[in-house]
C-alpha cells in the first residue's frame, strides 16, 4: 500500500482521520500551513508552494481538505494550482478533493452523482462559491495521469460536539428561529462514517469520479428535524409563501442582485440528494446508526441518556422485558433457584421494568481510587483510572459533587465518602426523563432471548414480543439487562468463555459493633450530611489478604418513632399502646426533621449506631449455572450457589480486628456483637461481581465484541469496599465517548 497525504488534517472534517488510517494500516503524512519542517508524520510549509517543500514524500493518493477560509476564490485557486503542480511533479495517481453538496444549483429538485454542478460560481456566496470555482478549475486543469475524485458530503456532524447554528438556527430573546421551513433539506453525514467512506475510496481500484457522502433518507435530511435533535427545541419556521415572492419582487426592481435572491431561495431548498451509486460502489451505507440498549434498568437508563447526548442524530432503541409497572422476578416470569440459602439477592433484589432496581432501592454513588487495591490487575488498574477520570462528570449528572478527600487512617484502613441518592433521583429512568426523550425509542414487554453473531460481531437479536418471536438487527449493542440475566444470555448465545458454571461473588455482611459514643471516632466525624435531598455518607474501607471490606454506620434502626410507625402502618392489628408510643416519641421526630432540614445532617437517635462490616467474598464462593426448568418465556432458568467458605470467616475475623483496633486506639465506646455472616440484607449488598471479567485490560474488555458492550457489576473482577454500581458508569462514559465509532 502506497502512502497517502492528508492536506489540511487539522480541519474539523479531517479530525480523527489519522486514527482511522491507523486502524486499517494505511500509511500517511499530514500537511498544513506553517514553517517548513517535518515532525514525525506531520509536514508544514507554504501551501502556495507545495512542490518545493523538501519534507514532502512521494504519495499514491492525496486527500485535500484545505480551503483558504480567510481568502476568496482567487486565493483558493492559487492554492489548487500549487496542489496540482505538486501532484504533477510527484506523479500522484489519485487526488480526492473534499468538495460540497453546496456546489449544486439551489433550485435543483433531485441530485445524484451524475448531476451537473452550478456553472457560475458568482451565483453562489462565500463557501459555496469557492467550492464551485475549485471544482471547475480541477476539472479543466488536472494534469494527465491524475485521477480526480470529488467527495461531496452533506452537513457533517460528529459525536459529543454541538453543531454550529450558523445558517441553521437563530436564537434571540428565548426564541428559536429556523433559517428555513419544515421542508428545507439538510442532508447529513456522520464524520466517523465519512472517514470510513474515505478509507474505502482510497482502497478502491476503480475510484468513482463523484461521491455523495450523505444520508439519502428524505425525511431524516430535513433542517427542521436536525434542529429538534441537536438542540431539543421546536423552532419557529420562516414563511416561504411570504419571503420568496418578496425576494422575487426585490430582484425584479433591482434592489436584490441574483446572488441575493438565490440566498433567499436557498433557505427553502427542496433538493433530494440520492447517494445510492456511491453506497453501491464503495459498499457502505450513510444511513443513521442503529443503536440498541438491551435493558431499561439502572445501566440501561444511564446509557440511553448518554447515547442521546453524544449521538443525537442516530437512532437509539431501548428494549426491556417490562414496562412502567415495576415487577419482581416471579411477577415478570423469570425463575432462579438459590441452592444455598444465605444468598437471596437474586430472587429478592431484582426488579424488572423501567428503572429496574434503581426504582426500588436507589443506591450510593461511590467510585474507586488508587487507595482501594494494594495489588490490582491491569484490568482493575484501568477501571480505577477511569473512575478517577469520570467521577465528577458522573456525579454532575445528578446535580451532585463530592470533593471530600479520602483519609488514610492506618496502613490498611482509610475513609471513603459517597452519596446516597435522594428518593427523587433514585429511579434513573425517571431522573434522566427517558420516556420524554424524543431521541429514544422505547420497546417494552420484549424479552431478548438470544444474541446472534458472526465471531465477535453481533449481527442481531432474537426476542419475544407478546408471545411472538421476532428478529431485529442493529449496528451497535449495549447489554444492560443485569448481571445474572446478561450472563445467562451470553451463555445461551454461546458467547461466554465459561461454558458451564460461571463463577461470581458478592459482598457478605456482618453486624459487628454498636457504637455508643457518637459519630466522632478519632479525628474523623462519620455524621452523614445532606446535599440537596441526598445523603453524603462516610465509611471505613480496608483490605485484608487481597480482599476488600468496608464498615459504615447504620443509624436509627432503634428509633422508636419509625419502628412503631412501621408497625402501625403495616401491622395487622391496631393497639392503643402503639399509638401512644408514637405520640411519646414525636419530640425525637421533630429533632430528626430539624437536623435534616435546618442543620443538613443526619440525626442519630441516642447518639448510638451500628457498624456493619461488608466483605467481598472470594470469587470461587459463587457458582451460577443454567438448569432445564423453563420460565414463563420458555427459557432455561438459573441456579445460584454462594457458599460461605472457611476463608470468608477468617477474613471477617481479621476485618473485625482491624476496625476494633481503630475504635480502641481512639477511645470509642462500643459493644461488640456476636459473630455471624449472611447476605440477606440484599437491598444494600446485592452487587454481584466476577462473572464476565477475565480481561487483560480495559481495552481488552472494550474489544471483547466488535459492536457490543456488556454493562453490569459482573464485569468487575473486584467489588472493593464500595457499593459498586457507580464504579461501572465511567466504563460506559469512556466507551461511548472515546471507543465507539
Amino acid at each position: 500500500m502506497k502512502k497517502v497525504l492528508l492536506c489540511g488534517h487539522k480541519s474539523f472534517v479531517a479530525s480523527g482521520m489519522t486514527k482511522t488510517f491507523d486502524r486499517v494500516g494505511i500509511t500517511y503524512d499530514c500537511f498544513s500551513r506553517g514553517e517548513n519542517k517535518r515532525e514525525a508524520y506531520v509536514v508544514t510549509g507554504d501551501v502556495m508552494d507545495m512542490n518545493h517543500n523538501a519534507f514532502l514524500d512521494t504519495y499514491d493518493t492525496v486527500i485535500n481538505f484545505i480551503i483558504i477560509k480567510d481568502g476568496g476564490v482567487e486565493e483558493n485557486l492559487r492554492y489548487i494550482k500549487s496542489l496540482l503542480e505538486f501532484c504533477k511533479e510527484k506523479k500522484v495517481k489519485n487526488l480526492i478533493q473534499i468538495s460540497s453538496i453546496s456546489v449544486y444549483p439551489n433550485e435543483a429538485r433531485y441530485v445524484n452523482e451524475e448531476s451537473e454542478i452550478e456553472k457560475d460560481y458568482r451565483n453562489k456566496g462565500g463557501y459555496a462559491s469557492i467550492k464551485v470555482a475549485v471544482d471547475h478549475y480541477l476539472e479543466e486543469h488536472a494534469p494527465g495521469g491524475l485521477v480526480v475524485s470529488y467527495v461531496r458530503p452533506g452537513y457533517i456532524y460528529t459525536k459529543n460536539r454541538e453543531a454550529s447554528k450558523a445558517g441553521i438556527l437563530v436564537t434571540k430573546f428565548g426564541l428559536n428561529v429556523l433559517l428555513g421551513d419544515k421542508q428545507t433539506t439538510l442532508p447529513l453525514v456522520c464524520r466517523e462514517t465519512l472517514h470510513k467512506g474515505l478509507v474505502k475510496l482510497v482502497l478502491a481500484d476503480n475510484k468513482p469520479k463523484v461521491c455523495l457522502f450523505l444520508n439519502k433518507n428524505e425525511n431524516e435530511g430535513k433542517k427542521y428535524n436536525f434542529v429538534r435533535e441537536e438542540w431539543n427545541v421546536t423552532p419557529w419556521c420562516l414563511p416561504s409563501w411570504l419571503l420568496l415572492p418578496i425576494a422575487k419582487i426585490l430582484k425584479t426592481i433591482g434592489i436584490f442582485k441574483q446572488h441575493h435572491y438565490l440566498k433567499v431561495v436557498g433557505l427553502f431548498k427542496r433538493t433530494w440528494f440520492d447517494s445510492s451509486n456511491t453506497e453501491r460502489a464503495l459498499g457502505i451505507s450513510f444511513k443513521k446508526k442503529e443503536i440498541a440498549v438491551l435493558g431499561a434498568g439502572t445501566y440501561g437508563s444511564y446509557t440511553s441518556d448518554l447515547l442521546a447526548r453524544v449521538y443525537p442524530h442516530e437512532n437509539i432503541t431501548l428494549i426491556d422485558v417490562g414496562d412502567s409497572h415495576l415487577k419482581t422476578e416471579s411477577e415478570i416470569g423469570y425463575i432462579s433457584r438459590v441452592v444455598n440459602a444465605p444468598y437471596e439477592g437474586l430472587q429478592k433484589a431484582r426488579f424488572f421494568g423501567y428503572g429496574g432496581a434503581s426504582a426500588k432501592w436507589g443506591g450510593q454513588l461511590l467510585t474507586f481510587t488508587e487507595n482501594d487495591f494494594a495489588n490490582p490487575t491491569e484490568f482493575m488498574k484501568g477501571i480505577v483510572a477511569l473512575n478517577i477520570k469520570y467521577k465528577d462528570r458522573v456525579l454532575a449528572k445528578f446535580g451532585l459533587e463530592n470533593k471530600t478527600q479520602e483519609v488514610r487512617l492506618e496502613q490498611n484502613l482509610f475513609t471513603k465518602t459517597g452519596i446516597w441518592l435522594s428518593y427523587f433521583h433514585r429511579n434513573l429512568f425517571i431522573h434522566f426523563r427517558i420516556a420524554k426523550n424524543k431521541k429514544i425509542k422505547l420497546l417494552s414487554n420484549s424479552r431478548v432471548i438470544k444474541l446472534l453473531n458472526e465471531g465477535k460481531l453481533i449481527t442481531g437479536i432474537e426476542l419475544i414480543q407478546h408471545g411472538q418471536h421476532n428478529m431485529l438487527s442493529f449496528d451497535q449493542y449495549f447489554l444492560t439487562s443485569g448481571a445474572f440475566e446478561s450472563s445467562r444470555l451470553l451463555v445461551e448465545s454461546g458467547l461466554s468463555k465459561q461454558k458451564g458454571k460461571m463463577t461470581f461473588s458478592d459482598h457478605l455482611s456482618q453486624r459487628a459493633f454498636k457504637v455508643k459514643s457518637g459519630p466522632q471516632m478519632g479525628d474523623q466525624d462519620f455524621t452523614f450530611h445532606v446535599q440537596g435531598g441526598s445523603l453524603v455518607t462516610k465509611r471505613f474501607v480496608g483490605e485484608i489478604d487481597g480482599y476488600s471490606f468496608y464498615s459504615q454506620p447504620i443509624c436509627n434502626e432503634d428509633f422508636p418513632f419509625f419502628r412503631d410507625l412501621k408497625k402501625l402502618l403495616f401491622g395487622h392489628k391496631f393497639r392503643a399502646g402503639l399509638l401512644m408510643n408514637i405520640i411519646k416519641n414525636i419530640p425525637s421526630c421533630i429533632a430528626f426533621a430539624w437536623n435534616m432540614i435546618i442543620l443538613k445532617k443526619m440525626y442519630i437517635y441516642k447518639n448510638e449506631f451500628y457498624l456493619q462490616i461488608d466483605i467481598e467474598a472470594p470469587r470461587e464462593s459463587g457458582k451460577m449455572s443454567l438448569n432445564n426448568e423453563k420460565d414463563a418465556f420458555g427459557e432455561r432458568s438459573v441456579d445460584v450457589d454462594l457458599t460461605i467458605m472457611p476463608k470468608t470467616g477468617e477474613l471477617f475475623t481479621k476485618a473485625r480486628a482491624c476496625v476494633k483496633s481503630y475504635l480502641d486506639k481512639n477511645g470509642v465506646v462500643y459493644e461488640e456483637l456476636p459473630f455471624s455472616t449472611s447476605a440477606e440484607k440484599y437491598e444494600d449488598v446485592y452487587h454481584p461481581f466476577g462473572m464476565f471479567c477475565d480481561f487483560n485490560s480495559v481495552e481488552d474488555y472494550f474489544q471483547c465484541f466488535e459492536n457490543m458492550l456488556v454493562i453490569n457489576t459482573g464485569v468487575l473482577p473486584r467489588a472493593g469496599g464500595i457499593n459498586s454500581t457507580c464504579a461501572v458508569l465511567p466504563l460506559v462514559e469512556e466507551y461511548v465517548n472515546n471507543v465507539m465509532e
